[in-house]
């Protein structure tokens, strides 16, 4: 059944893909339309996101819709598949790993995923072999996401590696030490002590994790920077297989199908769900305006690890080594360029390959003219053209409209930091139906693909929300509404919806927004966007900025629909919504009504402000002048502004200014460092007290992040200093140990002579060394510190002032330093403080006699004489005098 519907949705969207690619929009409608209908029929929801997904990927690229972000989420998990046969790919790992110990007993492993969930109990310990005696001391350094600190429990890490550790006969050494960062290079030294200890052996592991920054190139160097730098034994990568990619759209757009199809069969075979894992590995990538996979080849890994000094191990491993007879599991599929191929059911997916240091000294050169990733990995750098929209399309423009309210969501969240949003449209139901037909009945549902989920929790309350019957409620309210929005303060308080459980999910406040389709304006969708319990105040100034924000932003294919039609709700089940026709009689509707509430009261029309409560007549006949009158001098109304303004100050433009959290955090970070200001005014009471009364949503960071922002924000003034000046800098080195001996720091000094023909120094970093004499560390500390900097093209000459530094030591790190001319210029010089000496006593002897001469000429008679006759003798004009000289 499931082969049934991945073929039929495989031949429908092949026939709209080439459909889009010929242009002939009319038959790329039809085939979307069955395309969503047998998505929509489909029990699979895994199997149903993916049809979607697809099918808005080739809308994007026939209207050229980009999303704001270079990710979008996607369920599609390459992690069980390692999970689920670790025990045969753990294998091959442990024969590497025992073939490169070379008598080394300890071991360091740094790892960037952790066993947190039941079904993968198993750690990066299992990759060791057995080891028999005394168990050789092991340290574990994980390096995870940031977003993963709240799913961590150390307490189960602890269960599982101590476990693993018995099994392998290891000692784990020190305390389990986690940080969190996006790559090695996010990782400060003074978190995970990188120094390789005697006799210790250093294993990197990358599960799923290159293939996320090959896409920067600048990322991608800065890693392979830093992994050279901490000089491992062996690297172990498992990635995505792609030497199956293919130039043509139509190839790789179905390759790419085909993987994920057979990705969501699988989890539907092992009844296997979502879960936290998911949110680390559902990054799929987005090439220009295609939304398929696109990753490096075998051959590109070769060339971009090979510049950075690294070389194959080869993997030669029998074909029976890795097949299991359960068919669900991974097999080893043949041998390509040293690596192992892993697959399902035919489907090559991932490859497997191990790394060593060359033995010679490489060196990484990132802008080599045949590195394919000096602009970032990019295998289809132009874009193919928009297609203009096609009016008749309904589906086509339908989808185009939900792109782009994913877009526009995702925007909105991350600006206001916000987990939620979810977006509601119509269903289509059959073939013959037409979405704009105002008079059938049509069930609103969750449109998956549109919505914005950041977090587990904002994830598991969207699969609550859909199976709830409040949710239409809320719709309803919008609908209601005249001013194109509902603002809701607390969910949790309205009465259908009081025992709904919203408060295990930390959902409290939801504002919901109407939208239209530009080109079917009957289409309308719902976007309701969700944050925890705020105070009410600042919840409603919240949601007028993310609906002013949606008003005015510039869009192609929805808008916001400030007046509605009327709509009757029918009776009974709440996700049936009926609309009636307009009466085309009904007279205007006027603005005052936004400032009264208008009911019957003792059989009378009366109308009362929402400022100030006072009662009006509100009959038809009256007219609204008299109601006119008063919101111009309510007084209620006139605090109310005035309180808004201190919140939102008035724009220029006619428009609300949004308040930006980030901004007014950067602003007070300028202030503390333009007048020195002490920290501890941060945390005063006082100080915060006013910054609140100013602004109630500004929120305070921790002292560790303003003590990092201050760091950054100095860094980036010193850095757009640098940038100013015309001179050039000399990089003074300067190296020297403790008093024991046993740690060496060197510290870059940045001299230079400002526009003002000042003599000026800055301190570009500060480092440790394993020793004195590390002259190869020494040399990528200056290449990074330069690069960093932005200097590479500025400094002129480098100076060593360690009088420990031999001749032949000097000249080695000249000679690394000078050899990227991309990181150094070539016009640069090196002295060595130690030559510096040594010129000065020659200098000092031929200083001594010239001093000698000019005394003997100043102060005797007969060296006067003797100077004037040679004066004389040479016929010296236009020169400086005698009494010059002596003056």
């Amino acid at each position: 059944m499931a082969s049934s519907f991945s073929d039929t949705a495989l031949n429908l969207l092949l026939s709209c893909a080439v459909a889009i690619e010929d242009g002939h929009l009319k038959s790329a409608d039809a085939f979307l339309q069955n395309i969503l209908i047998l998505a929509d029929e489909r029990r699979n929801k895994y199997q149903s996101e993916v049809v979607k997904y697809f099918a808005d990927a080739l809308v994007r690229r026939a209207y050229g819709l980009h999303p704001a972000s270079s990710n979008l989420a996607f369920p599609v998990d390459p992690a069980p598949y390692y999970h689920y046969n670790s025990y045969h790919i753990n294998g091959v790992i442990e024969k590497v790993i025992n073939d490169a110990l070379m008598g080394n007993r300890r071991l360091h492993l740094i790892d960037f995923s952790i066993p947190y969930y039941y079904w993968f109990q198993n750690s990066v310990l299992r990759t060791l072999p057995n080891f028999f005696g005394n168990p050789p001391p092991v340290r574990l350094s994980y390096i995870l996401p940031p977003f993963l600190k709240e799913y961590v429990e150390f307490s189960r890490q602890m269960e599982i590696l101590t476990k693993d550790a018995k099994e392998v006969n290891v000692k784990l050494e020190d305390e389990l030490k986690v940080v969190y960062g996006n790559s090695l290079a996010e990782v400060d030294e003074c978190e995970i002590d990188f120094k390789r200890r005697d006799d210790e052996m250093v294993v990197v592991y990358y599960k799923f994790k290159l293939d996320k920054l090959v896409r920067d190139a600048k990322a991608m160097e800065r890693e392979l920077v830093r992994l050279k730098e901490i000089n491992p034994t062996i690297v172990i990568m498992l990635d995505f297989y792609s030497n199956h990619t293919h130039s043509n759209f139509l190839t790789c757009f179905k390759d790419s199908l085909l993987y994920s199809l057979k990705t969501v069969d699988w989890w539907w075979e092992l009844d296997l769900c979502f879960d936290e894992y998911k949110w680390e590995c559902n990054i799929e990538a987005w090439e220009g305006n295609n939304v398929i996979r696109r990753h490096p080849t075998l051959t590109e890994w070769q060339h971009l690890f090979s510049m950075a000094g690294f070389s194959r191990i080869p993997l030669n491993q029998r074909k029976d080594n890795l097949s299991v007879e359960d068919e669900s599991l991974l097999e080893i599929m043949g041998e390509e360029e040293e690596c192992l191929i892993l697959g399902n059911k035919g489907c090559p997916m991932f490859f497997l390959s191990a790394w060593k240091p060359k033995v010679e000294d490489g060196h990484f050169n990132s802008n080599s003219t045949n590195h394919k990733f000096g602009q970032g990995f990019n295998p289809n750098p132009l874009p193919r053209q928009p297609l203009q929209p096609f009016l008749e399309g309904l589906i086509l423009n339908r989808l185009a409209a939900l792109a782009e309210i994913h877009d526009i969501s995702k925007y909105l969240c991350c600006k206001y930091k916000l987990s939620l949003a979810v977006t509601w449209a119509a269903k289509v139901n059959n073939m013959n139906e037409t979405i704009s037909d105002l008079n059938k009945k049509r069930a609103f549902s969750i449109q998956r693909n549109s919505c914005y989920v950041k977090d587990r929790e904002s994830f598991d309350f969207l699969a609550y929300y859909e199976d709830t019957c409040w949710g239409p409620s809320i719709i309803k309210k919008e609908f209601e509404s005249r001013d194109g929005y509902h603002f809701e303060p607390s969910v949790t308080k309205v009465e259908d919806l009081r025992y709904s459980g919203l408060d295990d999910y930390n959902i409290d406040v939801a504002v919901a927004i109407c939208l239209q389709n530009r080109r079917t304006s009957d289409e309308v969708y719902i976007v309701e966007f969700f944050w925890p319990p705020t105070e009410s105040e600042i919840s409603k100034v919240k949601a007028l900025c993310i609906f002013d924000d949606m008003k005015h932003m510039k869009t192609t294919f929805v808008t916001v629909k400030v007046q509605v039609p009327e709509i009757k709700f029918q009776e009974g089940p709440y996700n049936k919504i009926v609309e009636t026709k307009r009466n085309k009689q009904r007279k205007s509707w006027s603005k005052v009504w936004v400032d009264f509430d208008k009911f019957e009261e003792h059989g009378k029309q009366v109308a009362k402000c929402k400022h100030c409560l006072k009662v009006f007549t509100g009959s038809s006949k009256s007219g609204t002048t008299h109601l006119n009158n008063h919101s111009k001098v309510c007084p209620g109304k006139k605090k109310q502004n005035q309180e808004s303004q201190l919140i939102l100050p008035v724009d220029t433009n006619e428009r609300s200014s949004t308040f930006d959290q980030e901004r007014s955090h950067l602003d007070l970070v300028k202030m503390v460092i333009k007048h020195q200001y002490p920290l501890a005014l941060v945390g005063q009471e006082a100080f915060k007290n006013f910054v609140k009364g100013l602004q109630p949503m500004f929120e305070f960071q921790s002292r560790d992040k303003l003590l990092s922002d201050f760091y950054k924000e100095k860094k980036r003034e010193v850095r757009q200093g640098f940038d100013k000046l015309a001179c050039k800098f000399n990089l003074r080195v300067t190296l020297w140990k403790n008093g024991l001996g046993k740690t060496a720091y060197c510290c870059l000094i940045a001299q230079f002579i400002d526009d003002d023909w000042k003599l000026k120094m800055k301190i570009l970093a500060f480092k440790t060394l394993k020793h004195i004499y590390d002259t190869k560390a020494l040399s990528e500390i200056i290449q990074r510190s330069v690069s960093e900097w932005n200097l590479d093209e500025k400094i002129y000459s480098i100076t060593m002032d360690d009088p420990s530094l031999n001749k032949e030591m000097f000249q080695q790190i000249k000679e690394t330093c000078v050899r990227d001319q991309g990181s150094l210029s070539s016009a640069h010089w090196f002295i060595s403080c130690n030559f510096l000496e040594d010129g000065s006593r020659e200098m000092y002897s031929i200083l001594h006699k010239f001093r000698e001469s000019i005394e003997y000429v100043t102060e005797t008679t007969d060296g006067r004489l003797k100077f004037q006759e040679a004066v004389d003798q040479v016929k010296l004009q236009g020169g400086k005098s005698l009494d010059d000289l002596v003056g």
